[in-house]
């Protein structure tokens, strides 16, 4: 007897997992939104992080879910297949994982209406955030039963994590950066966040320095790299160039994550 294949299931044995990073332009330079954890999370507790979390299997094409709609959009799937390193239907995984959190977690929705005009208030489709997270629904179906379509192109592709094998929680991390939404301003309306907010990443980063808050390497390295960045567009044009090999276990020995492992902020909490 075979044993049923888990489509959850990435690098290594480790779950599939995704984070965005939403970023904008603002009279200061560039900001990206983070959200604080709550004490009570399983995973990160306290700690700083971009939204985001697991791939579900709803977020895999079912039958009959898109017959009679298109609810995707932007390049072939086959395209973001090579981009990401992956099959067609993990791609389509991941990609819809990506917006599904966002949208659960901060309520902006990468997606148009289905002739292509855009959203400029989500806040119509909130009341299905909520049936999205226990499970009611699929992002498909929401998409779906409201003419839209999600704009896959908003993605753009950053990083790849895997966790240590010696983790009990293991993620192979797929990260994607997105601008924030025209109109569409996030709200904070997640039990997984004790606070959000945007901030540039140095801040954060000066945050971490000095003791005030906690961040895990994946998180810090993305951080370093935005931080670099002065507006939207240089992060673009850098990401067209984004490698997507994955990064395996705990990097301690690469310079480009040196300060992490080496420095120890002073503990405040």
């Amino acid at each position: 007897m075979s044993t049923p294949v888990d489509l959850t299931e990435g690098l290594d044995g480790a779950k599939l997992a995704v984070t965005v990073l939403m970023i904008r332009d603002s009279p200061t330079g560039l900001e990206v939104y983070v959200q604080e954890r709550v004490s009570s999370m399983p995973t990160f507790p306290n700690a700083t992080v971009f939204p985001g979390g697991g791939v579900d299997p709803r977020d895999f094409e079912l039958d009959g879910v898109e017959s009679e709609h298109e609810t995707f959009g932007g390049p072939s799937l086959m395209h973001w297949a090579r981009l990401l390193g992956t099959n067609r239907n993990r791609a389509r995984a991941l990609l819809f994982a990506a917006v599904r959190e966002l949208f659960e977690e901060t309520g902006a929705l990468l997606a148009t209406h289905s002739d292509g005009t855009p959203i400029p208030d989500a806040t119509r489709y909130h009341p299905q955030r909520l049936a999205l997270e226990s499970h009611r629904l699929s992002l498909s179906q929401v998409l779906a039963r409201n003419d839209l379509t999600l704009r896959s192109e908003w993605l753009r592709p950053s990083t790849r994590w895997v966790s240590p094998e010696t983790d009990e929680k293991r993620f192979d991390m797929f990260a994607f950066v997105a601008v924030q939404p025209p109109g569409q301003e996030p709200d904070g309306n997640t039990r997984e966040a004790a606070s959000t907010g945007w901030f540039s990443p140095s801040l954060i980063l000066d945050g971490w320095r000095a003791g005030l808050i906690r961040l895990v390497i994946p998180t810090w390295a993305q951080l370093l790299s935005l931080s670099r960045f002065d507006c939207v567009r240089d992060v673009q044009e850098f990401l067209r160039r984004a490698d997507m090999t994955p990064i395996i276990g705990d990097p301690v020995d690469d310079p480009r994550f040196e300060e992490f492992y080496n420095f120890t902020p002073p503990e405040r909490f």
